[in-house]
């Protein structure tokens, strides 16, 4: 056998960890704190897909620290981990934060990449969140557990978008699969709510499309916060609209009801779209509307709304027509499967 060539012990350590987004099929905006606590028992359903964010962390000689955020066309160095800084743009000062708690006091190469377009409106930045945090800890020889992660990342987003945040998309980027989250009054518990057979079932009726990125995803929830702790009976009403209808959605999980789930999208989007016209616009009504003469079964857009992307349950056989019927009007047609691992941490020597 030859002998190996190089120096091995000049080798550096490569951490690469991954996380997916998630499709949220009801209940969201009340995982927001505490806004769950008067809606109990709160629950929010979600399914994570495998548009991933991906971070890359290497060590470098001297204490430097150079970001590269690929998705985003940026790069910034810092001369050491204590002079790290960051302007008011928040994707950046989040990971600048996340850097600045969590690495270690030495040089480091960081990449970051989220698969999920900008504003889609499938938690990407707190997926890349989730992955940055369980890179950088790894990085430091610290194994965090995945709600010791979900906490951290949440608490550094918060303070980067200077809104009040919510847990869903952390869970399903941390676990994977489909969850009901819910949320009680002494904690947040998971739930798994469908089996891999299922999830394969439930894939091929999935159609994902990208409309654009919409205005700032966090104004419609922050408008919905503000009015709910203002005590407007309507937006308690609306959150108990949701509460209902994600108890429902997670019993037809169980039940495996596919007609159940695609009825309770739409009832999640009809109580959603009373509340906040904002929500949609006129062509994404008129969209929704083509779509659903060419196959679609129910139709949602994900997230706050404003554009971003629509999540459809469809027919299999109306594909094709309905991708066409999509990219014809402007949108983009997005990979849509379902994630079971979620966060992944791989360790090697490069």
């Amino acid at each position: 056998m030859p002998e190996p060539t190089g120096d091995m012990s000049r080798m550096t350590e490569l951490i690469v960890a991954t996380a997916p987004t998630r499709l949220d099929f009801a209940g969201g905006t009340l995982d927001i704190p505490p806004l769950y606590l008067f809606h109990q028992p709160a629950m929010t359903v979600n399914v994570a897909i495998n548009l991933v964010a991906k971070v890359t962390v290497t060590r470098r000689p001297g204490r430097a620290i150079r970001l590269v955020a690929s998705d985003q066309g940026r790069q910034l160095t810092w001369s050491s981990r204590d002079t790290i800084a960051w302007a008011r743009q928040p994707f950046l000062e989040m990971l600048a934060r996340l850097i600045r708690s969590l690495a270690p006091d030495t040089g480091l190469e960081i990449r970051t990449d989220c698969q999920a377009p900008a504003g889609a409106g499938t938690g990407g930045s707190s997926a890349l969140a989730v992955a940055a945090a369980a890179a950088l800890a790894a990085v430091g020889g610290r194994a965090l557990d995945r709600r010791t992660l979900i906490e951290h990342a949440k608490a550094v987003e918060t303070q980067a978008i200077r809104v009040p945040t919510g847990y869903q998309d952390y869970y399903a980027a941390a676990y994977g699969g489909a969850g009901s989250i819910e949320f009680g009054l002494i904690g947040i518990h998971r739930t798994a709510i469908a089996d891999r057979a299922f999830l394969d079932e439930l894939q091929q009726h999935l159609l994902l499309l990208y409309l654009g990125k919409p205005r700032f995803s966090g104004a419609n929830n922050w408008d919905l916060f503000k009015r709910h702790m203002d005590g407007d009976r309507k937006t308690f009403a609306f959150f108990d609209a949701l509460r209902d209808n994600a108890l429902a959605m997670r019993d037809a999980f169980v039940q495996r009801d596919l007609a159940g789930i695609a009825r309770l999208l739409n009832r999640d989007w009809t109580i959603r779209r009373r509340a906040l016209p904002t929500m949609s616009s006129p062509a994404i009504d008129r969209l929704i509307h083509s779509l659903r003469r060419a196959g679609a079964i129910a139709a949602r857009i994900c997230g706050a709304g404003g554009g971003g992307c629509l999540a459809l349950v469809i027919r299999p056989e109306a594909r094709a027509t309905l991708n066409a019927l999509a990219e014809t009007a402007g949108a983009t047609v997005l990979p849509c499967i379902v994630n079971t691992r979620g966060l992944v941490v791989r360790r090697s020597k490069v």
